[in-house]
């Protein structure tokens, strides 16, 4: 007995930065076109003190907050609930402080255009 499925993506390897100042910082590339989803996000504070965290979504012309939070001493605030798909041109942004690691995991999407037929797409990277 076989099973055939479809497989319309997968988990991409995660972007992770460490901070180094309170600097809005643009984390990962650019998506270049429409087949990208923040699919979740992991903050880690390696510092002395609880740090504030804000995450951007930058839609290419307008910056949006979609999430902040202090996050403790030697903790970690994770988030796998807040999915954004991310279209050509946009980005995500952080800003913190020194110490804080910020790790994006993208999934990547599949989907067939007006012309191309299932089967012929390229990943994004």
């Amino acid at each position: 007995m076989s099973v055939t499925l479809n497989y319309p993506g997968g988990i991409s390897q995660p972007d992770s930065i460490r901070l180094t100042d309170t600097a809005v910082t643009q984390i990962g590339d650019t998506a270049v076109n429409d087949t990208l989803t923040l699919s979740a996000f992991a903050i880690a504070n390696d510092g002395a003190a609880a740090k504030t965290v804000t995450l951007y979504w930058y839609d290419g012309s307008t910056q949006f907050l979609i999430w902040k939070k202090s996050v403790a001493q030697n903790d970690t605030a994770m988030v796998a609930d807040l999915p954004i798909r991310l279209r050509k041109g946009n980005e995500i942004r952080v800003k913190g402080d020194a110490d804080v690691w910020v790790t994006l995991i993208y999934s990547f999407n599949f989907a067939a255009g007006p012309t191309q037929a299932p089967g012929q797409q390229t990943a994004f990277r």
